[in-house]
């Protein structure tokens, strides 16, 4: 069986290239990769919503399944509301059934929301936006970013990757997953344990939701992962994989 191709569905506030490490290492051992942007993360005027961010990455996973590719989904932070939504329908059970090659095989929620059905972002939270999340009205911003997204690397990384980050819209908050993957596709779950944008804690109850605890891995990274530890990322999605 050939190699599947991983495709990440951004976190809110980033840009593709936070995957690069990732990516090229990836390539490097055989397994081809993509990374949309979110249309919600940047666009002016900031009323996108979390349907065009769910559509967009839908049409990229249905064309890399048309192609007949076997398609692991690494959703990070924001990223698991939009990949929950969009893999609706794509698994290759699902495709294999309906006569069609290709499909989802696996979703890693990486330090991601993982939310039911009909829930929001914002509902999940109780109502209120996390401390760090700066809302100027349609606009979000990330209050801090480094402080709460990737404090283990270097300050010259930070403030580059700080420079780097974007609003979000404030309307994908407000919009309500559609789909429960772990009913139906194999899920995993990967616990960044020095985590201080989406703390610990909810991070394993979304992880209770994979099926067992066999489905749960752990790094000791902050939010940001693929811009500390690559390298281990990287292994453990092999190993994730794998299993």
């Amino acid at each position: 069986m050939s190699s599947p191709t991983f495709i990440f569905s951004l976190g809110a506030w980033v840009v593709p290239a936070v995957f690069d490490a990732t990516r090229s290492r990836l390539e490097a051992l055989g397994f081809p990769s993509n990374c949309p942007a979110h249309p919600s993360i940047g666009a002016e005027p900031p009323t996108k919503t979390l349907a065009d961010d769910v559509s967009s990455l839908r049409g990229v996973l249905s064309a890399f399944a048309d192609e007949g590719r076997d398609v692991v989904v690494v959703a990070h932070s924001y990223g698991g509301v939009v990949a929950s939504s969009a893999v609706e329908g794509l698994s290759k059970a699902a495709r294999t059934e309906a006569g069609q090659t290709g499909g989802v095989v696996k979703v890693i929620y990486l330090a991601a929301f993982a939310l039911d059905k009909g829930q929001s972002l914002l509902g999940m939270l109780g109502g209120n936006y996390l401390p760090w999340m700066k809302v100027e009205g349609d606009y979000v911003l990330a209050d801090g970013a480094g402080e709460v997204g990737w404090q283990d690397i270097s300050i010259e990384s930070q403030e580059k990757w700080n420079a780097m980050a974007l609003h979000t819209s404030r309307a994908v908050f407000s919009g309500e997953s559609t789909y429960e993957p772990w009913t139906e596709i194999p899920c995993a779950y990967v616990v960044c344990e020095q985590d201080r944008a989406l703390p610990p804690p909810f991070q394993e109850f979304f992880a209770s939701k994979m099926g067992g605890p066999e489905n749960t891995y752990r790094l000791p990274s902050s939010h940001s992962p693929f811009l500390s530890m690559p390298d281990r990322l990287v292994d453990l999605l092999q190993q994730i994989v794998k299993a």
